[in-house]
């Protein structure tokens, strides 16, 4: 048997609905969204791009004195980001698969607009290292106009893209060797095996390659892969799991100076290999930073055993590169995996913790000035590099 609604309840219960039926009506209509479309401003010092970390994708693109996000170029996982020069074009080396996970494997240079991250075109490659973003996987010399991949298939291999003709110039053999640290307009250098430096000198579709005497311990004190080079000069930095400093001058007749410690120049004795030898040792995976104007190199160090290189830095050693000499030492707030500087005289520095999240710092007081921007990603690139 059903409860009647007594008339006084259901003149209630129709007043709170024509209550609500009012002020839902009476509620201003959402706008009509209005799609539009934007363009990425010129590169500028201060833009920082981070690059997503393992199996990740897509690399951001940052302000680094605000931290706002600017914009994003799509990538595929393991994929290697690089960008023209002058900032008319951004570069990716990465290889996709038909049906995702399998299917016919396809590997390229995507080329994007660098003003509306149109997709510009796609190089085939012949094949690519599959690895994560190591910088110098892909290396670009410093007019824009070649790129190199590297490649390990069925040999150790570095791929000449002519990024102007949009096509692959040729392939370079250099067994036993591995990564390209592009200089000048004809050449790269690779790092060995036997601690030797390969250096490949381009005469159109063909090569010459020479090697140095050995000048690294690779068994023992292997090199960084993420150091670095000055394109347009040729001038390397190449540090040693130790803290080792090597400069080098590359060309088609490569000098490399006298190694110096950089706890040497600390006041503290140089770090040895032994693997229970406690001291402040270079680490991470991005370890080393280089102000080229001021002449400053910036690494990552924590204090730890011989063989701890990937382990995340607690402070930022800041080095003049010329007189081998301590400027400073930064306590970071939280420890970072990943390290660059922009190039002006007002420098900032970028780190990047384990947890993916990018610090700004003024490179010159260590003052914070960007903290914790959730970015998820563990490579940092910047103009200039």
């Amino acid at each position: 048997m059903k409860t009647p609604i007594k008339p006084a309840l259901l003149a209630a219960l129709l007043m709170t609905g024509f209550s609500g039926a009012m002020a839902q009506s009476s509620s201003p209509v959402p706008a009509t969204e209005q799609s539009d479309v934007t363009t990425l401003k010129p590169a500028y010092p201060h833009r920082v791009f981070v690059q997503a970390g393992f199996e990740g994708t897509g690399v951001k693109i940052l302000n680094g004195d605000t931290g706002a996000y600017e914009a994003a170029v799509p990538t595929s996982e393991y994929a290697v980001f690089n960008f023209d020069p002058s900032g008319k074009y951004f570069y990716v080396s990465e290889s996709i698969w038909t049906k995702g996970n399998r299917g016919t494997r396809q590997d390229m240079v995507t080329v994007y607009d660098g003003a509306t991250l149109k997709l510009v075109t796609e190089i085939p490659l012949a094949g690519r290292l599959i690895i994560d973003q190591r910088p110098h996987l892909f290396d670009i010399n410093a007019s824009g106009k070649l790129g190199f991949v590297y490649n390990m298939s069925p040999a150790s291999s570095v791929i000449v893209v002519d990024l102007e003709k949009r096509k692959v110039a040729s392939t370079v053999e250099v067994p036993g060797c591995a990564l390209a640290f592009a200089w000048g307009e004809n050449g790269f250098s690779s790092l060995c095996g036997d601690g030797s430096l390969a250096t490949a000198v381009l005469n159109g579709t063909k090569a010459t390659v020479t090697h140095s005497a050995p000048f690294f311990d690779s068994n023992n004190d292997p090199i960084f892969e993420q150091s670095l080079t000055d394109h347009a000069t040729g001038k390397a930095v190449f540090i040693s799991f130790t803290g080792l400093i090597y400069t080098a001058q590359l060309g088609a007749t490569p000098t490399i100076d006298k190694p110096w410690s950089i706890q040497a120049a600390a006041g503290l004795p140089a770090a040895g290999t032994g693997v229970q030898e406690l001291a402040w040792r270079p680490g991470g995976l991005q370890t080393i930073a280089w102000n080229k104007g001021k002449g400053r190199i910036y690494v990552l160090m924590h204090a730890g055993n011989h063989w701890t290189h990937k382990k995340a830095g607690s402070e930022v050693w800041v080095l003049d590169l010329a007189n081998h000499t301590m400027i400073k030492r930064l306590k970071l707030d939280k420890d970072a995996l990943a390290i660059a500087v922009s190039q002006d005289n007002d420098a900032l520095l970028y780190t990047l913790t384990e947890k993916g999240k990018l610090n700004v710092l003024d490179a010159e007081t260590g003052a914070t000035k960007v903290m914790g921007k959730i970015v998820a990603g563990h490579t940092l690139w910047v103009p200039g590099f």
